[in-house]
């Protein structure tokens, strides 16, 4: 069962919306309030006519891969490029394109699956991917899980757009990211392999700094050498108003994304700022980036038998 139309949750204090085509999170906002702090359209066909993976779960394998290719016991696998000579977020047909389906809902929560065909994405496996979203109070939880019939690289991320006070753009907000290192990218985007300090760069948020809108802020975090058993504190954002998200997971790396690339259409928002350049900010907690071509980072295969785990708390407080 499947619905082109959000699903809504609540809580004693959050409302969410979900739509089923990409298990998008479309709107989150206070209960006693209207403001969206998301980014969401008004309309559910512009998750779709508009390709910024608003809100979406991006994957099987989240973020660039160079040249688009993935090699699994000496076979190579051909992704489709679809930003340049590489490939983001799995090709035009990802998880984001799926219409998922519906197995259970309750007022609080709702579990979303979607199977994707062996070959689909050019990637081997017939695999079975599943989206728990809940709400409890203040908090609302994403745990993803999948499993596959044959070796597949796996590396699924939530991409939603933050913007906590409403304001045209991000620039008011201050940022906390509890890393040490990050991964340094060339002038495509892609991690040169390197792992770098951020003590002394412009992207040392350990203290909260203002969000930079700056084009080159669209790094990857490393939080961790492995994926973690218990979700973690992973970052904080703290809207001009006050208001705060506190983001804690069980993934290895976050991509914090300024929205430099996001465009100015004249699209209908859902409680959310025009969109335009920074009207949010991406914090997709997500596998190192890349990483079949460096094996010096968390590898991201997933083996018939195993569960690929991912576990995300969201906590809003009002100012």
């Amino acid at each position: 069962m499947s619905s082109s139309l959000p699903i809504t949750l609540h809580s004693d204090t959050l409302r969410a919306s979900i739509l089923p085509q990409g298990a998008t999170l479309v709107d989150l906002r206070f209960s006693d309030q209207t403001r969206n702090m998301v980014i969401g359209f008004a309309d559910p066909q512009d998750h779709i006519n508009v390709p910024i993976c608003a809100g979406s779960l991006v994957g099987p394998v989240a973020n660039r891969v160079r040249d688009g290719h993935v090699t699994l016991s000496g076979k190579t696998y051909q992704m489709p490029l679809n930003e340049g000579p590489n490939t983001l977020h799995s090709g035009p047909d990802g998880l984001h394109t799926q219409m998922w389906q519906l197995h259970s809902q309750t007022s609080a929560a709702l579990t979303l699956s979607c199977q994707l065909r062996d070959g689909t994405n050019g990637l081997p496996g017939t695999r079975q991917i599943s989206a728990i979203y809940s709400l409890m109070g203040n908090t609302l939880s994403l745990t993803i899980t999948a499993t596959t019939d044959h070796p597949t690289p796996m590396n699924i991320a939530a991409h939603p757009y933050w913007n906590l006070d409403g304001q045209p753009d991000v620039g008011g907000h201050h940022i906390t990211v509890h890393a040490a290192d990050y991964l340094p990218t060339d002038i495509q985007g892609l991690p040169t392999g390197d792992l770098k300090p951020l003590s002394g760069t412009a992207f040392d948020f350990k203290t909260a700094c203002p969000v930079p809108l700056s084009p080159d802020l669209d790094v990857n975090f490393c939080l961790a050498r492995a994926p973690r058993p218990t979700p973690q504190p992973a970052a904080i954002l703290v809207g001009s108003d006050g208001t705060r998200l506190d983001i804690a997971t069980t993934a290895p790396g976050l991509q914090v994304y300024a929205g430099s690339g996001l465009p100015e259409l004249p699209v209908t928002m859902a409680g959310s700022p025009p969109l335009k350049p920074y009207s949010g900010i991406a914090l997709e907690p997500q596998h190192w980036p890349d990483a079949p071509h460096h094996t010096h980072f968390p590898q991201i295969t997933l083996h018939p038998g195993e569960t690929y785990t991912q576990t995300t708390h969201y906590t809003l407080t009002p100012p």
